[in-house]
């Protein structure tokens, strides 16, 4: 099968590049060819950018080109796309509808219903856009990068192409990561006839024996990964276990002050290679995943269970699929400190249960996470939009 991927990587490389790079090597180790296009954000820096890239988000005549160009040279089956803005624009969608490309969108957030992507505002989650059917309260909170205009291109290019049909006609196929996602985001603008469920998956590693002491975070430190629940439980000298932080963001100040607090059992390592962050999590207690906000799919969970490592979750958006309770892990209410402490003392290291829960965790790696159950949903996903009638 022929496959042009294209995807619009982030200024700050996250989980969502590293799923698209991870779905691309799956593919070609399965010797399908792949042609990957892809865009950045990079140049988007000063005044004169930010208004190029607001005109562009609507329509991209030079990622129109782009795209019909590597269209004609590769001739692919079908065409996935991840990410597609601000530099890629919807444009991309057409180009393929003309070719007659079936088009696959993954989900990797919520940006067609929402200007953040994330149904998050001022620490809490919100659907004042998806509620009111309009990006309006979206320009009211600046919630695009804090920019009402910011906010204003996003929210009316979304809506525009709602309008124009681009959601309902142009793209055939979309994944969504979790049950959840896909329920949130059915019936807005997409016709939910045309969801999939597909999680992010990883390749296989070593499992690990635990034995560390210490629970761990891993990932992008800022407000709605429900960082400012640890912070609190600290304070309140509740933690049973040391925690070690690993990533970069926002909230990088506000931890580095928490944990130079002389009782503190916080610890920040900065951001790690992926090497170096599996050992982290071969060793670790149990990952505790404290969002705040309506998580769609957390690719540091199916990190976590490859290596056999429980999670510590709280009960938001698609984590009660991952993890579940007392099974291979343990959820609490999101927000709740004490919640959080009193959880995290059920992880003892080296008892009977956290044996059962880390055998637990590899079993749900290589059930729903693995490269091979995930490369059979993505064929039947393709299989289904090339050999229609």
């Amino acid at each position: 099968m022929r496959i042009l991927v294209l995807h619009n990587r982030y200024q700050q490389a996250g989980g969502e590049d590293s799923a698209v790079a991870e779905e691309i090597a799956m593919l070609k180790r399965h010797e399908h060819a792949v042609d990957y296009l892809g865009f950045d954000n990079e140049s988007i820096r000063g005044v004169k950018e930010k208004a190029l890239a607001a005109a562009h988000a609507f329509y991209s005549f030079r990622s129109a080109r782009a795209v019909a160009a590597r269209i004609d040279a590769f001739r692919p089956d079908v065409m996935h796309v991840h990410n597609f803005l601000a530099t890629m624009s919807p444009s991309v969608f057409f180009v393929a509808r003309k070719n007659h490309i079936p088009i696959v969108l993954t989900l990797h957030n919520y940006r067609l219903i929402c200007a953040t992507a994330l149904l998050f505002r001022d620490g809490h989650p919100c659907e004042e856009c998806v509620t009111r059917h309009s990006f309006l309260p979206g320009v009211r909170h600046a919630c695009y990068r804090s920019s009402p205009l910011g906010s204003a291109v996003v929210g009316g290019s979304i809506a525009l192409h709602s309008i124009l049909g681009t959601w309902r006609n142009r793209v055939d196929r979309y994944i969504a990561l979790s049950e959840f996602e896909a329920a949130k985001i059915a019936g807005s603008r997409i016709p939910s006839d045309r969801i999939r469920v597909k999680p992010n998956f990883v390749s296989s590693s070593l499992e690990g024996t635990g034995g560390g002491g210490f629970a761990l975070f891993a990932g992008r430190l800022s407000p709605e990964k429900g960082l400012q629940t640890l912070i609190e439980a600290d304070a309140e000298n509740l933690l049973p276990m040391p925690v070690h932080i690993a990533g970069d963001g926002p909230m990088r100040v506000a931890l580095q002050q928490a944990s130079s607090r002389k009782e503190s059992r916080l610890h920040l390592l900065g951001v790690k290679p992926r090497g170096e962050l599996q050992a982290l999590m071969r060793k670790a207690t149990v990952l505790v995943v404290p969002s705040i906000w309506h998580e769609t799919f957390g690719m540091v969970c199916a990190e976590a269970f490859a290596a056999g490592l429980p999670i510590l979750a709280s009960s938001i958006g698609g984590l009660p699929e991952i993890v579940e309770d007392g099974v291979n892990g343990h959820l609490f209410p999101p927000g709740d400190a004490t919640a959080l402490a009193g959880a995290l003392g059920l992880f003892e290291d080296g008892s009977d249960e956290m044996q059962n829960m880390r055998r637990a965790a590899r079993r749900k790696f290589e059930t729903h996470y693995s490269e091979e159950c995930n490369y059979g949903m993505q064929m039947q996903i393709y299989e289904e939009l090339i050999h229609r009638g």
